[in-house]
């Protein structure tokens, strides 16, 4: 990884850190679970620097989220596996195998949501908790919508202008 990646890798973290700390100081914890602010730095940062890159940038950013009281530890586990998957199959896709930027974040973000749902019901055979094996699915998907959206148009235009930013490809 060159000297320039590692720096944009850590600006997209760092974003990681401070977007949803914003959202969670004006709109509290629910605005967080609803508008999703910290899946956009991870998409956009695999989506411009790499899947290695944005499987970096969705570790820090829910590591030090954490550490900051936000997302919740527990939450934040299920978390992990779910942006881990968006930052690697978004970057590898968009960036390594030159997909289509819709087609990229659509696969992308179903992948994640998927992989986010299976660990939470391994975790409720595993700890044999009494909650509906579609409790994920319905938590994630339903108070996710706005955000969802937002991903939907905000990603690929921040994407498509800043590839044509020319220090960050040098």
């Amino acid at each position: 990884m060159t000297t320039r990646k590692m720096v944009f890798t850590a600006l997209f973290a760092a974003l990681g850190i401070i977007i949803p700390q914003i959202f969670h100081l004006f709109g509290g914890p629910t605005l967080g679970f609803t508008l999703l602010p910290i899946h956009l730095p991870v998409f956009i940062g695999a989506m411009l620097l790499g899947p290695i890159s944005g499987m970096i940038i969705a570790v820090v950013s829910l590591t030090v989220g954490v550490l900051l009281g936000m997302p919740p530890f527990l939450i934040a586990v299920f978390m992990m596996v779910e942006m881990v998957t968006y930052g690697f199959v978004t970057g590898y896709l968009y960036y390594t195998k030159k997909w289509n930027i819709f087609l990229s974040l659509t696969l992308g973000k179903t992948s994640g949501m998927l992989m986010s749902l299976l660990a939470i019901n391994i975790a409720l055979l595993l700890f044999d908790l009494a909650l509906p094996p579609t409790f994920g699915t319905i938590a994630m998907f339903s108070l996710g919508i706005p955000g969802i959206i937002i991903q939907f148009i905000l990603v690929p235009i921040i994407v498509i202008r800043l590839k044509g930013v020319r220090y960050l490809y040098e």
